[in-house]
């Protein structure tokens, strides 16, 4: 049913972007723990859509200050969810675009043996997104079985 869905996003966001070419490039902020997972399936994502992504991997703390600054971007993905927040209470990002999507690996205490509470991260899509249905459509891709695959292969798991 999910691919059904992101099919009918994608051709939904192809028909309506086929009109300029920039509008067909999606600029994601990610942060570094992220970039092999998202290397591996932004390739899947451009042949599936035929949008490209403009991937810039830093730190989360970095590419929100970037953000803050004015450099543009569609889609947030940070690995804080305290800086998620941060972007939040600036109104920089549409919470009605906001997912979370990651469930980070726990470390056991060795003293306690215990596991810690699996920690969510979100991804967003900004509300300055001069793409924001593009955008909108690698969100909902982050969510199909080949991003889960990608990222339980880097010891991640979508939830």
């Amino acid at each position: 049913m999910k691919n059904v869905v992101i099919f009918w996003v994608a051709v939904a966001v192809f028909a309506t972007a086929t009109c300029c070419a920039s509008a067909q490039e999606v600029k994601l902020f990610a942060d570094q723990s992220f970039q092999p997972s998202l290397q591996e399936i932004v390739p899947l994502f451009t042949e599936q859509t035929g949008f490209e992504v403009e991937l810039s991997i830093g730190r989360s703390s970095i590419l929100a200050n970037r953000i803050r600054s004015g450099i543009p971007a569609d889609l947030f993905f940070p690995a804080s969810e305290e800086v998620m927040k941060q972007m939040m209470s600036k109104g920089l990002v549409d919470v009605a675009l906001k997912r979370n999507i990651l469930i980070l690996p726990g470390i056991k205490s060795a003293e306690e043996e215990i596991e810690p509470e699996p920690q969510y991260i979100a991804a967003a899509v900004l509300t300055q997104a001069a793409n924001r249905l593009q955008a909108m459509a690698l969100l909902e891709f982050l969510t199909s079985q080949t991003a889960r695959d990608a990222f339980a292969r880097q010891g991640f798991a979508l939830p």
